[in-house]
């Protein structure tokens, strides 16, 4: 329902208001408004969007578009910075009451039933940080439900919040990226320097697999 609200609401907002019909009718006017906005509001406007971010984050609401959002008004750089913190922020909050909410109960009524439920529990506790890290490098799994999906695995914090820092950098730089104007079909650049962290983040995962010898020695199962 919240997010049938929305769509009405961003619906309504395109074509019942001026500031609508000008982003309809002149998407670079409306980005270079929105620049101006934020170029004099330096501190409200980042941190009204950062709670705006994280509040969607938290909600499961897509947030794809507020990256975006993000890359128009504050550039690729400031932009990709208060996103990564926002769905960083995010994630934390959301495991948080995940495990408060469900926890427990997902543990003794269903976990302890299932052998190999547990066996996958204990085996991302030990891994949480790959597997953290290597999920938010698929853009296409949601956010927002993988977050409170955390919640009910033995995952550490810290795994989760490095994880999340990490892995969702890729993905978030891509759309504010796009939004600050960095065209992936036309900047070779960009690509490959988006690759290149993509390929680093997933290079402990092969290492993980490749040499499971190097990661016993740390304590890694």
């Amino acid at each position: 329902m919240l997010l049938l609200a929305l769509l009405i609401a961003a619906l309504w907002f395109l074509f019942h208001t001026s500031a609508g019909a000008r982003l309809r009718d002149n998407p670079r006017a409306f980005g270079t408004e929105t620049r101006r906005f934020v170029h004099h509001h330096p501190i409200t406007a980042p941190l009204v969007y950062f709670g705006i971010y994280v509040l969607f984050a938290i909600l499961a609401l897509p947030v794809w578009w507020l990256q975006l959002l993000a890359g128009i008004g504050c550039g690729l750089y400031e932009g990709t910075f208060i996103c990564l913190t926002g769905s960083t922020i995010a994630a934390a909050i959301t495991v948080v009451i995940s495990r408060w909410i469900a926890a427990d109960w997902f543990h003794h009524r269903i976990e302890s039933k299932m052998n190999q439920l547990k066996q996958l529990d204990e085996t991302l506790g030990h891994n949480g940080l790959l597997f953290v890290m290597t999920v938010r490098l698929i853009p296409l799994l949601p956010f927002g439900l993988f977050n409170y999906a955390l919640g009910v695995t033995n995952i550490s914090y810290r795994d989760v919040l490095i994880g999340t820092f990490l892995g969702a950098l890729p993905v978030i730089a891509l759309h504010v990226g796009v939004g600050a104007g960095y065209h992936p079909w036309q900047n070779w650049r960009f690509d490959l320097i988006l690759t290149t962290i993509t390929l680093v983040l997933l290079l402990p995962l092969m290492l993980r697999y490749a040499r499971p010898q190097w990661f016993e020695k740390i304590g890694v199962e």
